[in-house]
């Protein structure tokens, strides 16, 4: 009996150090201590299977699964993935107008779509997930449906590669959503080309393209709570968008500004951007003379409302303005940028607007309108200046604001943004308030994470 008591003892300590060491730990891959079967998936594109095609597809979280060539869904077949489902992929999944992605994965078990090379070689960037769906896109003249329904994406990872946006409605689910390591021929992270759909909990880091968030072609819906986190070591221009660095890109369309309908208009609320903010090994292209660089930029008739959200780190600007008519809409209140925070390393492009672009109109006068009373923006000369805990810890940065810091308070919600079905009503400025809404599914270190091999 005496045995018992000591050995249950030792399992109630036991229990307690481990909940103790799982409260300390902060964001590691906790690699499993039991492989899981693998099975290669060699074509399911709809180009090479000689029998009949699967209708619903269904990936468990028992199997981890080597994507060969490349997953297709076209009109009335699915793909659903069970949480914690890891996939290697070396080609691609493309969802197809009619066609449907379930990826629901949990803040526990969250899916993970990475890239097939070999264990800790794992630089390797494959073709992404493109879901098209058959809502707004103002480069077509195809009959939209707003709501149209592509899916559901929840708690998952996507590394070496992006995640394409294409036309997809409002009934369509968004959110806690990373993407990392994104360098596949010049693609921002994100890349929304029209749709109606929400989307809350959004994570690009280390964006090798152009934007970490690319918004074109008609895109109207509502966001909340997006991080946009540049690592120095990362980052060039592409052509789609062209001759930009940037965390968000925002544009009507680039071959129809003028009249491309439905215009561009996000309503963004709570975004953070950090630039690399000087960093030993940044990237010329970030600091490029010749380069569209700011944490916000905004041409080709775009439309906007965009508060409540930081804007820092980048060299040269926070917000880069280039276009008359994005111009004309600002100055009328038709685009608004409130209740904000920008801070760039230039504090004389903290606002940047080319001289002879609008009427008289620089960047002085761009500052100055921007930070009238009306609404509500600030600018910082220092990042420090923000108070934010350890941001340059690249393995394992802690974003939270300290708790004196100035952007817990101040947020505002009216207008457009009061829409309580969908934006929270918090006090904080940026994606981030007291509370780390990454913890338990984020990760930062996909290059150094071994995936399904024992420990």
């Amino acid at each position: 009996m005496k045995r018992f008591i000591n050995y249950m003892g030792f399992i109630i300590l036991l229990e307690m150090l481990l909940l103790n060491l799982e409260g300390c730990k902060k964001k590691e891959f906790i690699r499993t201590s039991k492989a899981k079967p693998e099975k290669i998936l060699i074509d399911f594109t709809g180009s090479s299977n000689t029998g009949p095609r699967i209708n619903i597809l269904t990936l468990s979280k028992d199997t981890v699964y080597i994507i060969e060539n490349g997953i297709t869904r076209k009109s009335g077949e699915q793909l659903i993935i069970e949480e914690g489902t890891v996939l290697k992929i070396a080609g691609f999944i493309n969802i197809e107008p009619g066609g449907i992605l379930v990826a629901n994965g949990t803040a526990s078990e969250p899916i993970v779509f990475t890239q097939s090379d070999v264990t800790l070689n794992q630089g390797k960037n494959w073709g992404g997930i493109t879901i098209e769906g058959r809502s707004t896109n103002n480069s077509t003249t195809n009959t939209a449906d707003p709501t149209y329904f592509s899916g559901s994406m929840r708690y998952c990872r996507l590394e070496f590669a992006p995640l394409i946006l294409r036309a997809v409605g409002s009934n369509t689910i968004i959110e806690n959503i990373m993407v990392s390591y994104t360098d596949r021929n010049g693609l921002s992270a994100y890349n929304i080309y029209g749709g109606t759909f929400n989307a809350r909990n959004l994570i690009s880091y280390a964006c090798s393209g152009p934007s970490d968030f690319y918004i074109t072609n008609g895109y109207t819906g509502k966001m909340q709570n997006i991080l946009a986190y540049r690592h120095p070591l990362f980052g060039t221009t592409g052509s789609v968008p062209r001759n930009a660095i940037t965390g968000l890109f925002i544009e009507n369309s680039n071959t129809n500004p003028i009249n491309a309908r439905p215009l561009t208009f996000p309503v963004i609320s709570n975004m953070t951007v950090i630039g690399p903010n000087g960093q030993n090994g940044s990237m010329p292209s970030y600091s490029d003379s010749s380069t569209r660089s700011a944490a916000l930029i905004t041409t080709g008739n775009a439309g906007f409302s965009i508060r409540n959200s930081l804007f820092m780190g980048f060299p040269k600007a926070a917000f880069f303005l280039d276009d008359s008519l994005t111009a004309a809409g600002l100055q009328a209140r038709k685009n608004t940028l409130s209740y904000s925070i920008f801070q760039a390393n230039d504090t004389a492009h903290t606002f940047y607007l080319q001289s002879g672009l609008f009427f008289s109109f620089g960047s002085n006068e761009l500052k100055n309108f921007l930070l009238s009373d009306e609404f509500k923006n600030r600018q910082l000369y220092s990042l420090s200046d923000f108070l934010l805990k350890d941001i340059f810890n690249y393995n394992f940065p802690e974003l939270l604001p300290n708790d004196n810091s100035i952007v817990l308070t101040g947020a505002k919600f009216d207008g457009p943004f009061a829409v309580p079905s969908f934006f929270s009503q918090v006090d904080y400025l940026g994606a981030f308030g007291k509370q780390d809404w990454t913890n338990g599914w984020v990760n930062f270190t996909p290059l150094k994470t071994t995936y399904n091999s024992p420990e």
